[in-house]
C-alpha cells in the first residue's frame, strides 16, 4: 500500500501573488525532478495541488494544498532526506512562506 504524504503551506502575508505562484509550480513540478537514484526515472505517483477553496472556515491561514503519493516507505526516506531536488525546492521557499503542516497515510490504514 502507498504512502499519501500531504503538505499545507501558509505563505507569509507580504509575499506577492508572483512568488506564491512561482512557489506552486516548483513544488508541481517535483513530480518530473525527483528521480530515483537507481532508476533515474521518476517517483511520485501522483502529484496534485491547489488553494485551499473550503468554505467551513476552519482552514485558519494554510491557503495552499499539496498531495503526493508514494510506493514505498524507501521512495518517501529518500524524498525527505536525500533526494536533491526536494532539498533545492525546500530551500528555495524560505522567506516566502510562513508556515508549513505535513500528513501523511497509508490508505485503509487505521
Amino acid at each position: 500500500m502507498g504512502i499519501v504524504h500531504v503538505e499545507l503551506f501558509e505563505f507569509k502575508p507580504l509575499a506577492t501573488q508572483e512568488e506564491v505562484q512561482e512557489v506552486c509550480d516548483r513544488m508541481m513540478s517535483l513530480k518530473d525532478r525527483c528521480t530515483h537514484p537507481k532508476t533515474h526515472r521518476p517517483y511520485l505517483k501522483t502529484a496534485i495541488g491547489g488553494a485551499n477553496v473550503s468554505p467551513e472556515g476552519l482552514k485558519g491561514r494554510i491557503s495552499h494544498v499539496f498531495v503526493s503519493e508514494f510506493d514505498t516507505p524507501e521512495d518517501r526516506k529518500f524524498y525527505l532526506e536525500e533526494d536533491p531536488a526536494f532539498r533545492e525546492f525546500v530551500e528555495s521557499i524560505d522567506g516566502i512562506v510562513e508556515g508549513r503542516q505535513v500528513v501523511e497515510f497509508s490508505p485503509g490504514e487505521f
